[in-house]
């Protein structure tokens, strides 16, 4: 079980790749993922449609794959949330998760 505490971003969108490819092995936009100043990994987005590849763990790298209909709510979870954490829990199980929060939680409402 590897857990890298995420904490910076980049965003890659290719202009020449269709996002109707459904193709396995062509992103069609991707982001790269920080812990500090170390890389840690990639969310890599394909065409809604594209059959998923499992996730790709190495030592010291995680790299998952998601649907482009998921681009913009984990940019947002990126953006909002914190902290955020790029995980695998086995070969087949990784992802982005959210720490613990409270619910009923309204940004910048006051008691």
């Amino acid at each position: 079980m590897t857990t890298y505490n995420i904490d910076s971003y980049a965003v890659r969108r290719w202009s020449s790749r269709p996002t109707t490819n459904r193709s396995p092995g062509v992103a069609v936009a991707g982001i790269f993922l920080y812990q500090g100043s170390t890389y840690r990994g990639y969310a890599y987005f394909f065409a809604d449609g594209t059959d998923l590849a499992d996730p790709v763990i190495t030592s010291q790298t995680i790299h998952v794959h998601f649907s482009l209909s998921e681009l913009d709510s984990i940019l947002q979870m990126l953006r909002e949330e914190r902290p955020v954490y790029l995980y695998e829990f086995g070969s087949t199980n990784a992802g982005l998760m959210t720490g613990r929060e409270p619910t009923g939680e309204e940004e910048g409402r006051n008691g």
